[in-house]
C-alpha cells in the first residue's frame, strides 16, 4: 500500500522467520477468540472495549508481523541466506 509500517515492538533481530509467523498466528488466534468474545458480550461498553482490542491486533500488530516476514524474506534473497533454521523448541507429544 505504500506506506511504512513500524516494525513489531517485541520483534528481535534474532527472532527467525519461524518466531515471527509464530507470533503472527498468536496474534490472529487472538482475534478470534475477541470475535468468540464480542458475540457473547452483553453490553455496548464491553462491545466496545472488545473492538478496540480487536483493532490493535488486526490494525496494528498483525500488519507489523507481515512487514517483519516480508523485510526477513527480502533480506534473505538479497544476502542469499537461507531462511532454515534450527528448531529449539519443544512441544509435547512432538516426535522428530
Amino acid at each position: 500500500n505504500g506506506k511504512d509500517v513500524k516494525l513489531p515492538d517485541d520483534f528481535i533481530e534474532t527472532d527467525n522467520i519461524g518466531e515471527v509467523i509464530e507470533k503472527l498466528s498468536i496474534i490472529h488466534c487472538r482475534m478470534w477468540y475477541l470475535e468468540d468474545a464480542i458475540s457473547d458480550a452483553t453490553t455496548d461498553t464491553e462491545i466496545a472495549e472488545l473492538k478496540r482490542k480487536s483493532d490493535i491486533c488486526f490494525k496494528q500488530k498483525r500488519p507489523r508481523y507481515v512487514e517483519a516476514i516480508n523485510k526477513m524474506i527480502q533480506a534473505a534473497i538479497e544476502t542469499e541466506k537461507s531462511l532454515v533454521e534450527d528448531s529449539v523448541k519443544l512441544y509435547k507429544g512432538f516426535q522428530k
